[in-house]
């Protein structure tokens, strides 16, 4: 066995620093790791000879990469090339954009632990009365969030007094306020990220964010791509229309990017205009905990579970495995005592295997943006979202209601509310931008007992955000009811063991 460590990330000012000195600054680019192991699959020379072959010769290296990238269609061969990006001064609307692509990393600057300024982004999209309107109604959504988060700090100030003998205790109950105060900040708020994507995936991210109906998102999409595309251009291609048709003689096909979403609504909207009336109230009731459906399911989660695990600890037939399943639940004890033992082991830190897979969860959620926020970075769920809508209420922090400042929060609700109406007429997408942390959304999220394994144990823990841990409860509650044997097991970590040796004795 030999293993070399081939390459890792650098901060961007040592690399330059490198470069300048280097007598082939061109070779300071993840092309030639990309191309090197590209090759691997045809030329029998060791892989450190097929890197030291790509910064001899980069300009051989990038036809290498474009053949084999766009000719060939490896795109994965891209995915060796890594990029990080520092993001800042993008508004929380275009955060949700960008953070919706899920093989990324992003690690963002957050609103529950540090005091907002009245800082935000102003669409381009606005001007006249309506950039009038909407700096009006950010500067009162920031003088209500500087009123409730006082009033909020001496509420819990009032309540952990105990805490506020530590400076980490007084960081915590502070942290309590900024957390419920920011419900009333509207998505136009300035963020910031760390972005990391694989070429690959950088690519698919500036195509989605250059065909995005905002200005802010396209101009973000086209930031991307001028600076990756400056040092891999061999790599950060395909999403050059003019470029692309350059090198391979034909057109770049965008039309699904650019074209689908709009014609789609046209083609739905007629749909429920001409529809609406014959299906009201003949849709099924879905089994519902608070503001989450569960809609549909595999149709026996528990037998799958079985099965799968039958079938990955011997060597027989996913048929046979499925009736010795069905044994197994029509024997009493019998699945579960399997389930149990092949939980045995398990603790709230390692995830659950890829025998929980095979059962799924379909799930309606209503949820805040704040909420959203968390949810979506679950990014081996299915997740399917609807605009934003005032029609569908806003979040309320518990800790609002019980400091007696619901007023303020629902005064500036619907202020936000009548404002993001009267603006989405003539801007129906720039709109979102005036709306807060508090208004709400329908999401689709269809995931697997796996992830719900995973989001039961960090966002039902006690230490997680009151907004996401209701919603992640009532999504485990609903599918224990259908899968009670696979997730006997699916709680937070702050209760994880006591519900194990519970399970045990």
């Amino acid at each position: 066995m030999k293993i070399t460590l081939a390459g890792y990330n650098l901060d961007v000012s040592l690399i330059e620093q490198a470069r300048n000195s280097a007598d082939k600054p061109e070779a300071f680019t993840p092309e030639t790791i990309a191309v090197a192991y590209a090759r691997i699959s045809r030329d029998p020379s060791p892989v450190s000879e097929l890197r030291e072959k790509a910064i001899n010769d980069i300009e051989k290296a990038r036809k290498s990469a474009r053949a084999i990238v766009f000719d060939m269609g490896h795109q994965s061969v891209a995915e060796h090339a890594a990029f990080n990006f520092d993001v800042l001064d993008i508004s929380r609307l275009c955060v949700e954009s960008l953070e919706w692509h899920r093989l990324c990393s992003y690690t963002e600057k957050s609103q529950r632990y540090q005091e907002l300024e009245e800082d935000f982004v102003e669409p381009s999209e606005l001007e006249g009365k309506d950039l009038d309107l909407f700096r009006n109604i950010m500067g009162e959504q920031f003088a209500v969030y500087r009123e409730v988060y006082g009033a909020l700090l001496e509420h819990f100030r009032g309540r952990y007094p105990d805490q506020l003998e530590t400076k980490r205790g007084t960081n915590v109950v502070e942290g309590y306020a900024k957390e419920d105060a920011r419900y009333v900040t509207g998505l136009a708020t300035k963020a910031q990220l760390g972005f990391t994507a694989s070429g690959r995936n950088l690519e698919y991210v500036i195509r989605s964010l250059r065909a995005h109906p905002l200005r802010e998102i396209r101009d973000l999409g086209e930031e991307f791509y001028r600076q990756a595309g400056a040092v891999a251009p061999a790599l950060i291609l395909l999403t050059d229309p003019v470029e692309y048709e350059k090198e391979f003689g034909r057109p770049l096909q965008d039309d699904h990017f650019t074209r689908t979403r709009p014609h789609m609504r046209e083609v739905i909207g007629e749909i429920v205009r001409e529809l609406s009336d014959t299906v009201e109230g003949t849709s099924p009731s879905f089994p519902a905990r608070g503001d989450v459906k569960l809609f549909g399911t595999t149709p026996e989660p528990d037998l799958e579970t079985l099965q799968a695990i039958i079938h990955t600890h011997t060597n027989i037939s996913a048929e046979t495995c499925a009736r010795l399943a069905r044994q197994l639940l029509d024997d009493g004890d019998g699945a579960a005592r399997v389930i149990r033992e092949f939980l045995r082991f398990s603790n709230p830190w390692e995830a659950a295997t890829r025998e929980f897979e095979l059962a799924q969860f379909n799930f309606e959620v209503v949820l805040s943006a704040a909420c959203f926020g968390q949810m979506k970075r679950h990014r081996m769920t299915t997740q399917l979202l609807q605009g934003y809508d005032p029609a569908l209420g806003y979040t309320y922090p518990p800790a609002v209601i019980e400091a007696g400042l619901k007023d303020p929060f629902e005064r500036i609700y619907d202020r936000t509310s009548e404002a993001f109406l009267n603006l989405k007429e003539r801007h129906p997408h720039a709109a979102e931008y005036i709306l807060t942390n508090g208004h709400r959304r329908r999401m689709i999220v269809r995931t697997d007992a796996r992830e719900l394994y995973h989001i039961s144990r960090l966002r039902e823990d006690a230490h997680a955000q009151w907004d996401i841990r209701q919603v992640s409860a009532d999504m485990v509650g609903l599918a224990r009811e259908v899968a009670p044997l696979t997730l006997m097991l699916a709680y937070g970590k702050d209760v994880f063991e006591e519900k194990k040796e519970e399970l045990f004795d």
